[in-house]
């Protein structure tokens, strides 16, 4: 599901949600718009750079009677209640958005699509806005509403357009059913609000981490807490925990008691350690690391130093080119030698 390759949209369908006007008024389309070779592109686009974010997160819906749940799986179900089902979501969506401005207005795609590499069709839904790239078209007959959308003239649908809220939907499974990108939401665990009203209050979903997520905290909190707490560490104690960190996502399992056990000797820091990890959203003890981020993430090695000093480089190289003497002299300064055949002032 998250590696699309050739993706064609095989039905879309467009809802203006306004809650800035006065009374909120959303317009809900009863047609599908025509998909045209821009329109396929544009939205195709999105799809495969969502999916490819860093920040997206797996999720299961939370209950198997929930309105967004029920609507999605009806969908797969029987394609032509697209229309009518990608309305009640939308209706769903504009709920929390009438009870609070705070939620910016937007437009409601809704999307089916297939992949060439993947079997089935999936669901897309988008909060976003189209006014940059399209121009609507709102058509009224017979008490029917139209919803069409075109290119802006001499406008060439931008996929780089930051999205505002996307999820992308497989049929039901016992394994995740969902991949979701909202770069607002602050923690797994929030309740529902502004902040997370598109997963908690319309989707309705719990959020799992990937093991691509969970090697990234793990590296980047463990690095944090080392910054956090230096003057507290034993001499050349944070360094032998940053190399832990980094060989340890590229060992097959990780640990996290057993890493602090094995690194921390002080019990204090090493509940501290435990605790920061927790409370920054990894809640898993142990966990496979993903080996394609951790390979990318661990190529480079960079340091700061006093006076703003940042010393970076290759990995496998750097033991070699630069040594530390971690015995602190008289100004409690510690020694770094470069050994180096080319030292040139780079421009910022």
């Amino acid at each position: 599901m998250k590696h699309p390759e050739e993706v064609e949209i095989r039905r879309l369908i467009v809802h203006v949600l306004d809650n800035q006007a006065d009374p909120p008024q959303p317009v809900f389309s009863d047609d599908e718009c025509e998909v045209n070779e821009h329109i396929n592109g544009f939205f195709a686009t999105h799809i495969q750079n969502a999916l490819a974010e860093e920040n997206v997160k797996i999720a299961k819906f939370s209950r198997p009677d929930g309105a967004a749940n029920r609507l999605c799986q009806a969908i797969f179900a029987r394609t032509t209640t697209f229309a009518r089902n990608s309305k009640r979501l939308a209706e769903l969506l504009f709920a929390p958005m009438r009870q609070t401005r705070a939620i910016s207005p937007g437009d409601m795609v809704v999307c089916l699509y297939s992949a060439r590499n993947l079997p089935g069709q999936f669901l897309g839904i988008f909060k976003m806005d189209l006014s940059e790239a399209f121009t609507h078209r709102i058509q009224r007959h017979q008490g029917r509403v139209a919803i069409q959308i075109a290119a802006q003239e001499n406008v060439l649908p931008s996929p780089t357009q930051k999205l505002q809220k996307c999820v992308f939907i497989r049929p039901a499974c016992n394994d995740y059913e969902m991949v979701i990108l909202d770069n607002q939401i602050v923690r797994l665990l929030d309740t529902s609000g502004v902040a997370n009203f598109f997963c908690k209050t319309f989707l309705e979903c719990e959020l799992w981490q990937t093991d691509r997520e969970k090697t990234r905290l793990f590296r980047s909190l463990t690095t944090k807490w080392v910054q956090d707490h230096y003057h507290e560490l034993e001499p050349a104690q944070s360094e032998v925990i940053s190399a832990a960190a980094r060989q340890s996502i590229l060992s097959d399992s990780v640990n996290v008691r057993e890493f602090g056990r094995v690194t921390i000797p002080d019990p204090r820091l090493r509940r501290d350690y435990e605790t920061y990890l927790l409370d920054h959203n990894l809640h898993d003890v142990e966990f496979s690391p993903d080996r394609q981020y951790a390979e990318q993430a661990t190529r480079k090695r960079k340091y700061k130093g006093d006076g703003s000093i940042v010393l970076s480089g290759d990995a496998d190289q750097f033991d070699e080119l630069v040594k530390v003497d971690w015995n602190r002299d008289a100004q409690n300064r510690i020694t770094v030698v470069i050994k180096t055949t080319l030292w040139t002032e780079q421009n910022r």
